[in-house]
């Protein structure tokens, strides 16, 4: 039936076994016309899905191009963790070495660079609503590479400041705001799953980029190491022209795979057409956007805070070799793949609010057991931070989606994330006010615990309601 024009109608039967009848016809065939009843049948691309809308069922059935999406925007998370967040670590003084810049005036750089690139990045929301969300995600992709090659062959420190940002603020905008708009277009209901799915994508580069970006580097340079990775990202924006739609129905296909959630959306963006949609006024004016946007930063601040520290943990207090203690932080990357799609279910299954303050109890705990002396509470450490890990960013995009829905998240999760982004670069200047205090790691650890908690209790105290109700 793909690629044929398909109408279709649903009736419910007055029987109490609720059988449903869908009279399909398709055009060309004139003379064809079929009757199938079923009690419960699912969803590829345009065929009817569940009749019932139930938005806390777990659900896989987001047909060939739903998967697409998500595989998609692995892909794009992984561009994201690797090249301006972990892959720093290899980049910095790989780029100081092969030009024979001061490491520490690079180093200098990261950090002022993020935060404007935080700042840049809010006003993608306004770019979508201008030019249409996938123009802006492809257009994205291509200058974000050519930043990225700019940003490997600098030959002055200014050049490299200028170009550090620019491939910051350009990989964030199409992975996180792009990105993340896309799959709300497509899971409006589903995305807790969905997230958990797609941040995959961060933990995957958490464990494999520093491989890559070695690999690359010992066989050519950095400066070549970093242009094949532009180049890599110019490819991935061809196959995004060419295979995903910004909205499913675009693609001839349903939100979550089902016409039910279509039908609902269809009602309610209707009648939505006349009212003035968010903008960055609204948005920074509506305190769910600070309390989510600072308690999800406090999630981030305590994530950095730990995981900074971790291998110096590891090599002072517990005893661990370098290369023991690098062991530790591959294996809770990859626990964070599983938490990844753990945590997407929790969300999906009790609410983003539920397990968001979840997560903030179960970080504490986490971070109390890593310090306690006992070997085995270390371990169950290591096991809940890696998991917990592997959640940390399903949650922000997610609860973005379902305060403020299909239409206004771009400009409102664009509000949200530099929120979270700058609370979340105050981990080193709260991590350098608490070692100044006290030596060791024990205080900082107890404080980013408590930190954690209080962004969990902040969620907790906010009344939400999502815009696709069933």
């Amino acid at each position: 039936m793909d690629g044929k024009e398909r109408r279709g109608q649903v009736h419910r039967s007055q029987n109490s076994s609720d059988v449903l009848v869908w009279q399909w016809h398709m055009a060309g065939l004139a003379s064809c016309a079929g009757k199938l009843e079923f009690r419960w049948f699912h969803c590829r691309d345009k065929e009817l899905g569940e009749e019932s809308m139930d938005q806390n069922k777990v659900s896989y059935n987001f047909g060939r191009k739903g998967w697409t999406v998500i595989g998609f925007e692995i892909v794009l998370l992984f561009f994201m963790t690797g090249l301006t967040v972990d892959g720093l670590n290899i980049i910095v003084p790989a780029m100081a070495e092969y030009r024979g810049w001061d490491v520490n005036v690079l180093l200098s750089i990261s950090t002022p660079a993020g935060i404007i690139a935080l700042f840049l990045v809010m006003f993608w929301g306004k770019f979508i609503e201008k030019f249409g969300l996938k123009q802006v995600t492809v257009v994205t992709m291509f200058l974000a590479a050519a930043a990225m090659v700019l940003y490997g062959n600098s030959i002055s420190i200014s050049m490299y400041a200028v170009t550090l940002v620019a491939a910051v603020t350009l990989i964030n905008a199409f992975s996180v705001i792009c990105g993340f708009a896309i799959c709300t277009n497509w899971f409006p209901t589903k995305k807790g799953i969905v997230m958990g799915f797609t941040t995959i994508g961060m933990n995957l580069a958490s464990a494999c980029i520093s491989i890559i970006l070695n690999a690359l580097t010992s066989r050519f340079h950095i400066a070549a190491a970093l242009t094949i990775m532009g180049v890599a990202i110019a490819a991935v924006g061809v196959l995004v022209t060419l295979f995903v739609k910004a909205t499913p129905e675009e693609a001839g296909c349903y939100p979550d795979n089902d016409p039910e959630v279509a039908k609902l959306l269809h009602r309610q963006e209707e009648a939505a057409g006349n009212e003035s949609r968010l903008s960055y006024i609204d948005a920074l004016k509506d305190s769910k956007v600070w309390i989510f946007g600072i308690a999800y930063g406090f999630f981030g601040l305590a994530t950095v805070g730990i995981m900074s520290q971790l291998v110096g943990y590891f090599v002072e207090v517990r005893g661990y070799e370098l290369q023991g203690a690098l062991l530790v932080i591959t294996v809770a990357a990859v626990i964070g793949m599983v938490g990844s799609v753990i945590w997407g279910i929790v969300d999906q299954k009790v609410g983003t609010k539920m397990a968001s303050v979840l997560f903030g109890i179960w970080y504490f705990i986490g971070i109390l057991f890593l310090i306690m002396p006992n070997q085995i509470c270390m371990f169950i450490g290591i096991f809940m931070l890696g998991f917990a890990i592997g959640g940390n960013g399903n949650f922000p995009p997610s609860m973005a989606s379902y305060v403020f829905g299909r239409l206004d998240f771009a400009v409102s999760y664009s509000c949200m994330n530099t929120i979270v982004g700058v609370v979340r670069s105050c981990s080193f200047a709260v991590l350098a006010v608490l070692r100044s205090m006290t030596s060791g790691y024990t205080v900082p650890y107890i404080v980013f615990a408590v930190i954690s908690l209080i962004g969990g209790v902040m969620i907790a105290g906010v009344k939400v309601k999502g815009v696709v109700e069933s």
